[in-house]
């Protein structure tokens, strides 16, 4: 038993390693800490999430005296409750992602989301070791490619008649230590004009800047670097990441925001809800290291309380767009919640933090997953890349990490039903349930019939 369980947490630890390993990179290279302390708290993380993960699914898997056609089971049930736990939830990269590379297959995210492919995923793997379960994978594969083929053409007869608006995503590309310095910041920030304005002359209906784009506050209303970014908004409509401070008391209450600008007006914004834990926020208990990070200044911000699209502007129609900010595009049951009544979605993101690594292509990845499961088109506008512009369907148009520029194309501003978005999670944790419940029954009814 005890070696069953260190080869959970080895296994678990290696996999830990090569999902996460950018954190280590972003720690050392903006904590400004000690290398020594760096690798330290780099490997608590690690343990803490081996022992979350792989603890849990072999606690699952005792349960289920480790019979390995039920390890699917174990593992989605502990990825789909890493929606909420630890902090407010840390979903990071579901195996379930994976199917985003596989041509056809990957539309079964619009039917089962990103859990139920992974559900389907592992049992696929375990299938192996009985030559009558992988027959039977391979008929259920054949069938679901089935039906992803037409739902394919389904969504190509959908969208066919229906307009569409040219969008721009702008990629600046600031390096990270230049945005931590305000003055430095502010003079780099000038980068944006020449590139507005060469989406304004390829006559883009809707300019999309990424998160926290500039160095001003929103508020900051005598900034001057403000008032030339607001002259710009009186020629197109903008949506753009910026931060803003309230304050309560003695209190600084920053916020993570975005903004829709139409004709030289604000006229709405989304705040983000869920915060990154150590990055935004310093979570409990864990608030006497907030001076060790100083790119966060010992200060947290404070998360959003209206969950809802925005109103966008665009050629006098009003669109609603679901507007999740970095971090909050891994969360698939709360991006299916806010983008329900949306025409498209927004991701402003800034994955300058993790430098050529392999986050910035997981995040997109990622992206393209929300795109399938909610039947929308979906702009990603990011500081160092990936951009992206992303139909429904999870065809991209991109600009690579690094680069500088405007990526420009046309999207249709119209939400197609998923089976994902009308049921959500609610089949997969029914089938979990009935699959526990009939395993139990005939666990204990071979029991007693040994008996």
């Amino acid at each position: 038993m005890k070696k069953r369980l260190s080869f959970y947490l080895g296994v678990g630890f290696l996999y830990s390693f090569l999902c996460y390993y950018w954190i280590f990179y972003t720690l050392y290279k903006f904590g400004e800490m000690n290398i020594f302390l760096v690798v330290l708290l780099f490997l608590v993380f690690l343990v803490a999430v081996d022992i979350l993960q792989f603890g849990s699914v072999y606690l699952f898997q005792k349960l289920y005296k480790f019979n390995i056609y039920m390890f699917p089971v174990s593992w989605i049930s502990v990825e789909y409750l890493r929606e909420f736990l630890p902090f407010d939830g840390f979903p990071w990269y579901p195996v379930g992602t994976l199917i985003v590379h596989v041509p056809i297959l990957k539309y079964a995210l619009a039917f089962f989301g990103v859990y139920g492919v992974g559900l389907f995923l592992l049992y696929f793997f375990v299938s192996f070791k009985s030559k009558k379960q992988f027959i039977f994978s391979i008929v259920l594969t054949i069938f679901l490619a089935i039906i992803c083929y037409n739902y394919k053409s389904y969504v190509y007869s959908f969208y066919k008649d229906k307009h569409s608006i040219k969008v721009a995503t702008i990629q600046p590309n600031i390096d990270e230590n230049i945005k931590l310095n305000y003055y430095q910041f502010e003079k780099e920030s000038l980068v944006y004009f020449p590139l507005l304005g060469k989406a304004i002359k390829e006559h883009a209906d809707l300019i999309v800047l990424p998160e926290s784009a500039f160095p001003f506050l929103y508020s900051d209303y005598n900034d001057p670097v403000r008032e030339l970014f607001m002259y710009y908004t009186y020629y197109k409509p903008f949506v753009v990441g910026l931060v803003d401070i309230k304050y309560k008391g003695d209190k600084i209450l920053p916020t993570n925001n975005a903004y829709s600008f139409y004709q030289g007006n604000m006229i709405d914004y989304y705040s983000k809800i869920k915060l990154l834990p150590f990055g935004e926020y310093m979570p409990y208990p864990f608030k006497f290291a907030k001076k060790l990070f100083a790119a966060i200044n010992g200060i947290d911000f404070v998360p959003g309380k209206s969950m809802r699209p925005i109103n966008v502007i665009v050629n006098g129609h009003t669109y609603k767009v679901a507007t999740p900010i970095c971090f909050e595009l891994d969360f698939s049951s709360y991006v299916r919640e806010l983008s329900l009544h949306s025409d498209f979605i927004i991701n402003l993101t800034n994955d300058a933090w993790f430098g050529p690594t392999l986050e910035p292509y997981e995040h997109n990845d990622q992206a393209v997953a929300r795109a399938i499961e909610n039947g929308e088109y979906l702009i990603r506008s990011n500081n160092s890349g990936i951009s992206a512009i992303i139909s429904p369907l999870g065809d991209e148009k991109i600009l690579p990490f690094g680069a500088k520029g405007v990526l420009a194309g046309y999207i249709k501003p119209y939400k197609l039903k998923t089976p994902f978005d009308m049921f959500g999670y609610k089949p997969l944790v029914f089938s979990i349930v009935f699959i526990n419940i009939f395993y139990f029954y005939r666990f204990w009814a071979f029991k007693k019939v040994s008996k």
